[in-house]
């Protein structure tokens, strides 16, 4: 059985992640997309907009950890609409590393994402870590 186009898109968009591709991810995310990342600011919250995301996420993130953080797509399952993603992470703040597991619930329209949910296993946890960023 083949795998569900909708697999592949969250694939493709880790990979994108993985090799710093910011177009890659444009492309992939709708320009309206709402995401709705639950880690603290500076590079959490609620955002509307590829541009946001990109901005506020992956370019944020890689500023605040120094590029260290790392996604890996553990696994991925979709359907029509949504895609259900196992994604295993890991970054170093201020000296320190942390790894860990989320969910992440992304709803698809038209090949793209539209709308995005990470769910952190531990989040007490990982918002210490992240909490105050690079002054702490």
């Amino acid at each position: 059985m083949a795998e569900h186009a909708n697999c592949d898109l969250i694939r493709r968009l880790y990979a994108a992640r993985a090799r710093d591709d910011r177009e890659g991810v444009r492309a992939i995310l709708h320009d309206d997309v709402r995401w709705h990342d639950p880690y603290p600011p500076p590079h959490g919250g609620d955002l509307v907009g590829a541009e946001a995301v990109i901005g506020g996420v992956i370019e944020r993130a890689g500023e605040l950890t120094g590029g260290s953080t790392r996604l890996e797509l553990r696994d991925v399952i979709a359907s029509e609409t949504h895609a259900l993603a196992l994604v295993d992470w890991s970054a170093t703040l201020r000296g320190e590393r942390m790894s860990g597991t989320e969910g992440a619930v992304y709803r698809i329209a038209d090949g793209r994402v539209v709308e995005a949910w990470f769910f952190p296993e531990d989040p007490a946890t990982s918002d210490a870590f992240f909490e105050g960023g690079i002054d702490g």
